[in-house]
């Protein structure tokens, strides 16, 4: 096993290598549209996709934000989740970057809506559901990052929309479009401590009517040990992490464009016994044609990709480790999606579409201790049909609405559990005034849902000395909520400075939540099942605060989040500790991000302070999660129109930031210092804006 993750460290490192010696040769000319200069870029009109349609950002009820592509790769990160954490209401299940972190632990947490590491939010690519069918994480890296044009993150439930997974909003990366224009290409490299390699290139080529991308990236680090200090044993060793994937895009004709995409990760989790692994590989179809009134668009996907994972426990003091759970999990699925929209008469869109998903997978799983093997899984169908409706109202109103009905079913693979079938309704309605000036206020309300994934019901695993079983008799979660915000803006980037501030509150109520419930405790073990929660509240106001002037900007973002449990969980004859005011476990009570960045003619800096509140490791609160704070900075120097160099550091300051705690107590990465260098065959002379 070692021979191999070495080979896969030395493939990473050649990919690399073959990269950067690519680089000098680039000639051809690049086709992008230049940028703007900053005062410009703040000022332009923002389309998203947030209601399945191109939509103006000033016109949606959600608290929306759209962070384009050279926002995410000036912001101090070695992946596309550390760069999205500078939203405060972005998080993973746990504070470890995806880099350190097993991916059963890296689903989406928006808005505290998470009480384990299923993601409750939809993530997409270009339209296409990206979070795992099988398990509802998400593999961050999987598209390389040159590709990314633009992420769109919408807030609050939008199962009106897009039904299954979007319980607390939705997550899309928009991906580039081929070009029409000759060949041209990017070389993105970044090495730092910790012995990280990472780098990436993107060719592309067209014409008026075919055109295509290739984008790929490679991803290498010895990493750090997590456990502290103090609990250290002679087993624990560094956190190991290396992925490489690809994508090519390709434009067959006007609108129609297809997908082939291939992935391999691998992690060795921290002791010789413990890794994981995925390789995956797919591809799609998709056609989409007219305009934001009147328009359709068809799209079809096809996913196959195996999961791998070791559990061990540690014993004596950590000076011995024992494997205990090796598990196999196969798994495939294929989607299908349409939508159409029409204006009818000056300010009325109309739309409609479904949707469907297929997920089989088995967990092929041997209990080595115990010496037997078992194969739970089985297959589920997700499908729902929505109609859309935004109107505008004079000048000052916009509307928008949708209604969807959805239905799912699960066939167990063990005749030892029963099919299970079940159908909803969401909805979402919004509201949104423009007085006029410099005044907007928005108003929603929303009921979203998620199924119990294939991972939840069938598939055991075990972190440490915690134990947790699956539960074949899950429900369906549910979330009612509604949010009101406002934004205000005064005076001019280029004219005495720029100020913007928005405010949103919002109430949710989370029923039936799955979550990770303590059913018994050791000394050495502890238990827990996946259960549904009767009820739980979630609340919170989100701020958000800018000043620009010239080439500065400074930037103030904070959640502040409220969660109780109202219920215990459902239990069909065995009592459980109460957890009635019980905060949920991994939900921080705020973030926030403070930062200051400034944009030369041919420099740029940006730091950023980010703070964290305290939270639960667990169900019954007994494992506290202290406070922690990250000093992260960048610096960027165009050399010229075609080659850049900069300096990244996270953690500047080296801080202790709890991450995980049972019986020891496991930390997130220390101070990372890195170079980086982009290469294209033509650049703006203009500096992008940094960050905001």
């Amino acid at each position: 096993m070692i021979r191999n993750r070495q080979a896969a460290r030395s493939g990473a490192a050649l990919t690399l290598w073959l990269l950067t010696l690519a680089a000098p040769g680039v000639s051809a000319q690049e086709s992008q549209e230049r940028q703007a200069p900053p005062e410009q870029r703040v000022e332009q009109i923002i389309t998203v996709t947030a209601t399945r349609r191109p939509f103006d950002l000033e016109e949606i009820s959600a608290h929306a934000t759209v962070i384009d592509a050279d926002q995410l790769r000036q912001r101090p990160a070695l992946g596309l989740d550390e760069a999205l954490r500078w939203a405060p209401q972005f998080s993973l299940l746990r504070r470890s970057p995806a880099r350190a972190a097993h991916p059963t632990s890296q689903g989406l947490n928006l808005r505290g809506v998470s009480p384990s590491g299923t993601s409750r939010a939809l993530v997409m690519l270009d339209g296409l559901p990206l979070t795992d069918a099988f398990g509802g994480w998400v593999y961050w890296n999987r598209t390389p990052s040159l590709l990314i044009e633009r992420v769109e993150l919408v807030l609050g439930g939008a199962s009106g929309a897009f039904g299954n997974q979007a319980l607390a909003g939705t997550l899309q990366i928009i991906s580039r479009t081929p070009p029409t224009t000759p060949a041209s290409i990017q070389v993105h490299g970044q090495a730092g401590n910790q012995t990280t390699f990472r780098g990436g290139f993107a060719l592309s080529a067209g014409n008026a009517k075919r055109g295509l991308i290739l984008a790929a990236d490679a991803f290498d680090t010895r990493g750090y040990i997590a456990v502290s200090e103090a609990d250290r044993g002679l087993v624990d060793e560094e956190v190991t992490s290396t992925y490489q994937t690809a994508m090519l895009r390709a434009r067959l004709a006007p609108g129609l464009l297809a997908q082939f995409e291939a992935f391999h990760e691998s992690r060795d989790n921290g002791t010789p016994e413990t890794y994981n692994s995925t390789r995956a590989f797919g591809g799609s179809l998709s056609y989409d044609g007219g305009t934001a009134t009147n328009g359709h668009r068809f799209a079809g996907f096809a996913r196959d990709q195996e999961f791998r994972s070791r559990f061990s426990k540690v014993i004596a003091a950590r000076s011995r480790e024992l494997a205990v759970l090796d598990q196999e999990v196969p798994a495939w699925e294929v989607g299908i999606a349409a939508n159409g929209w029409r204006q009818h008469g000056d300010g009325l869109v109309l739309g409609a579409g479904l949707d469907w998903r297929r997920v089989s997978g088995v967990s092929h799983e041997d209990v080595l201790l115990a010496g037997f093997s078992r194969e739970p899984g089985g297959t589920q169908n997700v499908g729902g049909l929505f109609v859309s409706a935004q109107a505008r109202a004079g000048d000052s109103w916009h509307l928008e609405a949708s209604l969807r009905g959805d239905a799912w079913h699960n066939d167990p693979r063990s005749s030892g559990s029963e099919s299970r079938s079940k159908s909803t309704l969401s909805s979402r309605a919004g509201v949104v005034f423009n007085p006029g000036g410099d005044w907007r206020l928005r108003a929603a309300a929303y009921r979203s849902f998620r199924a119990p994934t294939l991972n939840e019901l069938y598939r055991q695993f075990r972190v440490g000395n915690v134990s947790t079983r699956a539960n074949d008799e899950l429900t369906e979660e549910r979330l009612t909520g509604a949010e009101f915000g406002g934004d205000w803006s005064s005076g001019s980037a280029t004219a005495g400075g720029r100020f913007r501030v928005g405010v949103t509150g919002y109430w949710n109520q989370l029923r039936d939540a799955v979550i990770n419930a303590t059913v018994g405790a050791t000394s050495t073990l502890i238990l827990r099942q996946r259960r549904n929660l009767g009820a739980t509240t979630v609340r919170g106001v989100e701020i958000d605060t800018s000043l620009q002037s010239g080439g500065i900007t400074a930037n103030i973002a904070a959640a502040f989040i409220d969660t109780h449990i109202d219920e215990n969980p459902v239990v069909s004859g065995q009592p459980l500790v109460s957890l009635v005011g019980n905060r949920l476990p991994q939900v921080p009570g705020y973030r926030l991000r403070s930062s200051l960045a400034w944009v030369g003619n041919r420099w740029g800096a940006i730091v950023g302070l980010h703070l964290t509140g305290d939270q639960f490791e667990d169900d019954l609160n007994l494992l506290p999660l202290a406070s922690g704070s990250s000093l992260d900075a960048a610096v960027d120097w165009h050399v010229s129109d075609q080659l850049s160099i900069g300096l990244r550091a996270q953690n500047l300051l080296d801080e202790r930031l709890e991450v995980r705690r049972t019986s020891i107590l496991l930390e997130g990465p220390p101070r990372s210092l890195s170079l980086t260098f982009d290469i294209r065959s033509d650049r703006d002379t203009t500096a992008s804006t940094m960050a905001r």
